[in-house]
């Protein structure tokens, strides 16, 4: 791939006149290079499937993975565990009392209107590094794995 028209003639453009021999030499040779480069991609694949052997070249990587997931993974479990916790009835009665309380105190706060500018522009930034951070995470996880050792 990428080597060029080495068998044309200049100018005309007509093939140079080759036995079969030859022809066949060529595509013999060109097989061997697929083969080699098969077996080195299977190799590949193998060696990145092989999860005990990613562990043991990108210990960092695995336990950062495995801490995120964890995480997320607790996560879920507890906003399942408070979402049951709330639907038991002391703690809506808790909850509506708590409501009806600051309806009564302060009324005109009852139906929030938008959120102050400060309150959205500190929203965009946030948001901003969160997206750039992962980003940049993903980034180096991915040159990691894929870079050669």
């Amino acid at each position: 791939m990428g080597e060029g028209t080495t068998r044309l003639i200049e100018g005309n453009g007509k093939a140079e006149p080759r036995s079969p021999r030859e022809i066949e030499r060529d595509i013999e040779h060109l097989r061997a290079r697929l083969d080699r480069s098969l077996a080195e991609l299977d190799r590949r694949r193998h060696e990145l499937t092989d999860i005990r052997l990613q562990m043991r070249k990108h210990p960092a990587v695995f336990f950062g993975t495995s801490a995120a997931l964890l995480l997320m993974v607790g996560g879920v479990g507890y906003a399942i565990y408070r979402s049951r916790q709330r639907e038991d009835l002391p703690q809506k009665a808790s909850r509506l009392r708590m409501a009806l309380g600051r309806a009564i105190d302060k009324p005109q706060r009852v139906a929030r209107t938008e959120p102050p500018p400060w309150q959205k522009i500190l929203t965009a930034v946030g948001t901003t590094i969160a997206v750039s951070l992962a980003k940049k995470l993903l980034e180096q996880t991915f040159t990691q794995t894929t870079q050669p050792t």
